[in-house]
């Protein structure tokens, strides 16, 4: 047995347990948690200061974009990001790609994070994924805006499914980039799955584009010289257009949420369960400048989650980096809610169940926030893993 000991002990159950000691197996799993610990368990407990929780789950990240790091310039809008980072992809070696990859896995299990939903569009991010010491959960992203293209793309899709580490499953990438009809042959292919992910109301050029084709969107297609000249948009704004078509029994894992209003909230709880909301912060700041309603997702009783996206829109593969963000521009949210978000929410939205809490059996990794209390995340916070 190992105890460890510390200010305090982070649970998804009951928040801040100051004084506790957490019980482990020798191979790192959870025995109980020691609410009020005898004196002979805190002579034989290893002492931290700081606070003990589970590992981290990033539950949205793009590894295979790792190299993109620095390579993208900020504040451009969805579609100046999409132009610049789309025709760099193909200048750099797949064996550069690949290395950089198992840094950037290496690098976020340093970080505290323990189990990751993982964007792949090829299988360049495998071998990272093959040997690494996280769980993964890696969503094969399809694209195709063209309907005469949803047979094709779903039949790629499928190929790379075949030859994916750990789990997966086939995913459209977002309204914008996706048929009606390959959407519903990605809901019949994923029908029993455990979780499909889409980004979703990342930008407000998605709106304009779903509801009458006007818009941003409609310049980054002529960049890319794709002729869209029969799409009419649907009337209806992103969300409500594709949901009803996204039909999996599954939980669905909405990325960005940027521009989300409550009634998308409230019309999405109507027709779908087992909704989770994943939030990027320094993603949507690097990339819209601005952040979703936090609150007001809350106050619509989202299940939130919280993801990094890439080294493409981000500068650090860190999840307690994202909550730093959401504390500054939010202080209000208790720091109780934001661990739940990056622990047990994630592992929950991904399926990944030995993940995410302090649960007697589970494997959920250990780490010790410094800087972080019931009240506050100081800007100086640092994550230590522990087990």
């Amino acid at each position: 047995m190992r105890f460890l000991a510390a200010d305090a002990v982070y649970s998804a159950e009951s928040g801040f347990i100051p004084g506790a000691v957490l019980v482990l197996e020798e191979n790192g799993a959870v025995v109980e948690i020691l609410r009020d610990p005898q004196d002979s368990i805190m002579e034989k407990a290893q002492h931290f200061s700081g606070v003990l929780a589970p590992g981290f789950v990033n539950a949205h990240c793009h590894l295979e974009l790792s190299h993109m790091m620095g390579k993208v310039l900020m504040h451009t809008g969805f579609t100046g990001f999409a132009q610049s980072l789309i025709p760099q992809r193909k200048f750099i070696p797949d064996e550069k790609i690949e290395a950089i990859a198992i840094e950037a896995d290496e690098t976020m299990f340093a970080n505290g994070i323990n189990g990751v939903g993982d964007i792949s569009n090829v299988a360049l991010s495998f071998a990272a994924k093959r040997n690494s010491k996280m769980q993964y959960h890696t969503f094969i992203e399809l694209l195709g805006f063209n309907p005469s293209l949803a047979q094709q793309s779903l039949i790629g899709g499928k190929e790379l499914k075949s030859i994916t580490p750990q789990r997966s499953s086939l995913s459209p990438h977002a309204p914008y980039s996706v048929s009606d009809d390959l959407m519903k042959l990605i809901a019949e292919a994923e029908s029993a799955s455990t979780v499909v992910t889409i980004h979703n109301q990342e930008s407000q050029a998605e709106a304009a584009f779903s509801i009458d084709a006007s818009g941003a969107m409609q310049e980054l297609y002529r960049f890319f010289g794709t002729d869209i000249s029969w799409y009419k948009g649907y009337g209806v704004n992103s969300l409500q257009h594709y949901l009803p078509l996204l039909k999996t029994n599954g939980n669905l894992l909405l990325v960005h949420n940027t521009f989300t209003a409550a009634e998308d909230i409230r019309f999405a709880n109507s027709i779908r369960k087992n909704l989770y909301w994943c939030l990027c912060p320094n993603a949507n700041l690097y990339i819209e400048n601005t952040l979703p309603d936090i609150p007001m997702l809350m106050n619509e009783g989202c299940a939130l989650t919280i993801g990094t996206d890439s080294l493409a829109s981000n500068h650090s593969l860190s999840v307690l980096d994202e909550l730093k963000v959401i504390h500054k521009a939010f202080p209000e949210i208790p720091i109780a809610d934001l661990l739940k978000w990056s622990t047990y929410n994630g592992a929950q939205a991904l399926g990944m169940d030995s993940l995410g809490s302090f649960e007697s059996g589970k494997c959920p990794g250990v780490i010790l926030l410094t800087g972080v209390d019931a009240e506050r995340i100081s800007v100086d916070a640092r994550v230590v893993r522990v087990v």
